[in-house]
Formats: structure tokens, sequence, C-alpha cells
């Protein structure tokens, strides 16, 4: 990728040759009688170019634009500049980093509020469709609190332990005993055993990183900032902090439409109805399949 930093603004250049063609581009500047004016551009390839110092044309593939007092232009790369221009090279292309990642920063959040639209449409479709996140969050609400004891307190120690494997806790027999010695397994009195009584799947929706309101609420928030500013006037760290949030929006997107999955496969009837042999008492077992009947089968 080849980057002009003009008075208009950014220039991308498609190739290589076309920096060759440019008017007044040469490739073989002499460095001791050279002086450089100024820093124009900027590039990356995977395959390098040789530098345009005529004393040097090292190969590398990172490198500056640079223009001479006489106007001539060349390329080199940013271990040939300070070892040929010293402090002049470092200070200018200081100055040029910067004022690119200024533009950089701009130029992506000028984009972005041609974007907002349609961000917003899509987070509000995230919200509010059918078992969207403000469905889930409400119905997510009783596996935490609500539901009759130890149905919340089972869940959140599968949350701690990020597993939604369902056991069941009883004495060991005679026969698993013995089998346990011979092993040379330690006992203990009242030995227990766990066995295996289901899976939950979607667990993943109680993480506390997979918070709905969190991902969709809290962390858009600058939007609103960024749909009200005018950017060629921000300050460089407002500049700098928006154009870094702007880089999570996607990621945060898709971490919500994964959540937004794990809460539909656990909020179901057949996934949760798992829960109701945990229970003693009527009430109890009555209290869950009321809660169940809000979700789909």
């Amino acid at each position: 990728m080849i980057t002009l930093n003009t008075e208009k603004g950014l220039t991308r250049i498609a190739t290589w040759e076309d920096v060759l063609t440019r008017p007044g581009f040469t490739v073989d500047i002499d460095p001791k009688t050279a002086v450089l004016k100024s820093i124009i551009g900027s590039y990356a390839f995977q395959t390098f170019v040789p530098c345009g110092l005529a004393s040097c044309h090292t190969p590398h593939g990172r490198g500056y634009l640079v223009v001479t007092n006489d106007g001539r232009e060349t390329n080199i790369g940013k271990d040939c500049g300070k070892k040929y221009f010293s402090v002049d090279f470092e200070r200018l292309a200081k100055v040029y980093d910067r004022d690119l990642r200024a533009k950089e920063r701009r130029e992506a959040l000028t984009e972005l509020q041609h974007q907002i639209p349609g961000l917003r449409a899509r987070i509000l479709a995230l919200k509010e469709g059918e078992n969207g996140a403000n469905w889930i969050h409400r119905n997510l609400t009783p596996l935490r609190q609500g539901l009759p004891s130890p149905l919340p307190q089972m869940i959140q120690r599968m949350v701690r332990q990020r597993d939604g494997a369902l056991t069941r806790s009883r004495l060991a027999t005679a026969e698993e005993l013995e089998l346990m010695r011979a092993q040379g397994q330690r006992l203990t009195p009242g030995q227990i055993i766990e066995e295996p009584a289901g899976q939950l799947a979607g667990l993943a929706a109680l993480y506390e990183e997979n918070d709905l309101r969190e991902l969709l609420v809290k962390r858009m928030e600058p939007l609103d900032q960024v749909e009200a500013a005018d950017v060629d006037m921000l300050p460089d760290k407002a500049l700098r902090e928006l154009a870094k949030w702007a880089t999570t929006i996607e990621p945060t997107l898709a971490q919500a439409e994964a959540a937004l999955a794990a809460g539909r496969r656990l909020l179901t009837q057949t996934n949760l109805r798992q829960l109701a042999p945990f229970l003693s008492g009527e009430e109890n077992r009555q209290a869950l399949a009321t809660y169940l009947q809000r979700l789909p089968a």
C-alpha cells in the first residue's frame, strides 16, 4: 500500500509503477548533495523495492517518499533515511507519521458517520427483534435469581466453571468403593459419586463478557458523540479515543450476535427442563414450569 499525504487529504496509489512514473521522481539521488524538504508519502510491501539513493539502493519493504529542496522525489527506507540524513529525516518522519495518523483517524470517523444509520438499524434489530437481546435479558434474570433454590446457585457454579454439565451426587455403592480401593484411590467416609445428569446448551449467554446490555447499549454509546462531532475540529485526544473505539464496533457486534445465539439455545423449554429433577416439592416444580411456559419449546 502506498499512501500520499497531501494538503487535500490522503491519496492511495495502487502500484509501485505509478510511483516511478510520477513527475520529478528519480531513483538516483545523491545524498551528499540532496537536502530533504519534506516527506510526502509512505509505503509497505511484501516484496522489496530498492532505495532511491544513488549510493544505497538497499532493498526494503517499508519506507517513505520524500521531496528534496530542488523539487525531486525519491523513496528512502527508514534505516537509510537515518543513516544518510540523520536528525533531519527523523524529525520529518515524526511529523509525517503524526499527521498521517491524524488524517487516517479523521478519515475513518468521517466514513463511520456515513455508516451510523445502518449501524443503528442493526443494533435495534439485535435488541428488539424476535427473541432478541431485550427478550433474552429479561428471561435470563430468573436463572440468576428468581427460580427456586438450588437452581440459581447451581447455575452460578456452572458459570464460574464455564461448563454446562449437570451432575447429581449420590453415595458410592459397595462395588464402587471396592473398585476405587483397588485403583488406589483415597476414600472418605460417605464417599460421593457425581453422575452426569444432562448438559445445558448455551450457558455462555450467562458469562459476564456476553452481557447484551453492556455490548449493545453501553459500548455503543460513543456513536452519539461521533454522530454529533465536527471531525475536522476534534482535538487529538478525542480523535485518538474515538478512532480506537471505532475499531471495536464490528467485533462487539459479532460478540453480541454470538451471545444472542447462545441465549436462544439456553432459553428453551427442552433445554431448561433438565433442571426439574434438582427441585424438591410440587410448589418449586410448578414455579419452574410457569417460567418455562414463557419460553419456546
